[in-house]
């Protein structure tokens, strides 16, 4: 289950990024809430996920909890967050259809530069992501037991052992274990 409780604020945004202070945080939100849903909520699996939702809305986050969300958890989600916010900003919806926002004195960048924009941003999520799977694996069996046992319902999401994404396919994982790359095979596989 999805609440509508954020894991960090649009001042967290505006203070850790170039993003300017007088964004309407209206504009950030729904950036922030997919985010979650999308790229956090898979690294920390179900359990750990509604855990941490639960203790920001009763404000009685501490501890390990806080030390996970506030050194982990919270970076990560911030730069996933940018990743969509190029187009979000720049493209709104009215009454009259999609329109691209223009200011006085302003030099609009190109759809390329947008998407450059987004890769740099997504470059530095999946860096945040890769720190962030590994702190909870060192440190899951200790302070976060919700990790190893994500739940076992239907619609439980299993925590992701990969945190870079690849858009280029490299063939079967069967065929190079099959090929003689076990030791490649073994342990840790990477996504691409």
């Amino acid at each position: 289950m999805s609440l509508n409780i954020l894991l960090v604020s649009d001042t967290m945004i505006k203070d850790r990024t170039a993003i300017h202070g007088k964004i309407d945080p209206k504009l950030l939100y729904p950036d922030i809430k997919i985010a979650q849903d999308m790229y956090i909520h898979p690294l920390l699996g179900s359990a750990l996920y509604t855990k941490l939702q639960s203790l920001i809305s009763t404000n009685t986050i501490a501890g390990a909890y806080k030390t996970l969300l506030d050194d982990f958890v919270a970076d990560c989600l911030v730069y996933y967050t940018l990743t969509d916010l190029p187009t979000t900003i720049s493209y709104q919806f009215w009454n009259k259809g999609v329109v691209r926002k223009l200011g006085e004195n302003t030099d609009l960048p190109s759809m390329s530069e947008l998407v450059d924009l987004a890769n740099k941003y997504k470059n530095r999520a999946e860096f945040y992501a890769n720190r962030l799977r590994l702190y909870l694996r060192q440190n899951a069996a200790e302070y976060f037991p919700e990790y190893i046992n994500p739940g076992n319902g239907i619609d439980t999401i299993v925590p992701d052992g990969r945190s870079y994404s690849c858009p280029v396919y490299l063939g079967n994982e069967d065929v190079k274990k099959d090929r003689g790359y076990e030791s490649w095979y073994q342990g840790d596989k990477p996504n691409c």
